[in-house]
């Protein structure tokens, strides 16, 4: 027979278990925090791909480092769920989602430079061309003065062209009327004195 008062054996509740089921909630919570911090990135780069070819790029980069952490935190749970004994396993790789997400951190942050830079690149651009739109703007309006003064100087030209001729007209007249008193003259004075 058995003691009743001998204390039944409880069963234990395995350490391991409750180590894992915490890698696995922060596990979860790291994914979460990754899977926030890349999709933020992913719209505030959006927002300047049109602007900037380069944020398009570095985008493209972030979207794959998350679908290999996507993956890592899967691979992550199917280990918690098979086996106990991979606590250690488990552990090494948070540090690993750890580190990649300082390195996502850190590539965020040089994104966010990068597209400040990129910015203040195409401000200063479309800051160069209002001025070499003005500068356009003063070499028409130059322009248009010159070619207005040249359309009076050619018609100023071809004024005194005209004036030109007609002073050669009378020139040759003058000359006519000289050469027939110069003649006149010379016959008056071939002519015998009486």
């Amino acid at each position: 027979m058995t003691n009743p008062s001998a204390p039944t054996p409880k069963k234990k509740f395995p350490a391991a278990a409750f180590v894992i089921g915490l890698l696995a909630v922060a596990v979860v919570v790291v994914a979460l925090i990754l899977n926030n911090k890349v999709c933020k990135l992913n719209d505030r780069l959006s927002k300047t791909q049109t602007e900037v070819g380069h944020a398009h790029d570095q985008t493209a980069k972030l979207q794959t480092q998350l679908s290999e952490s996507k993956a890592g935190a899967a691979r992550l749970q199917d280990q918690l769920a098979v086996s106990k004994a991979g606590a250690s396993k488990v552990q090494a790789q948070l540090e690993e989602a750890k580190d990649g997400s300082a390195k996502l951190q850190a590539q965020l942050d040089e994104s966010e430079a990068d597209a400040v830079k990129l910015q203040s690149q195409l401000k200063d651009s479309m800051d160069d061309a209002e001025k070499l739109r003005g500068q356009l703007e003063e070499a028409k309006t130059g322009c248009a003065a010159i070619q207005m003064q040249a359309d009076s100087a050619k018609t100023e030209s071809a004024k005194l062209q005209a004036q030109l001729k007609d002073a050669k007209a009378n020139v040759i007249g003058l000359q006519a009327k000289l050469d027939q008193a110069q003649s006149e003259i010379a016959n008056l004075q071939a002519k015998p004195k009486k």
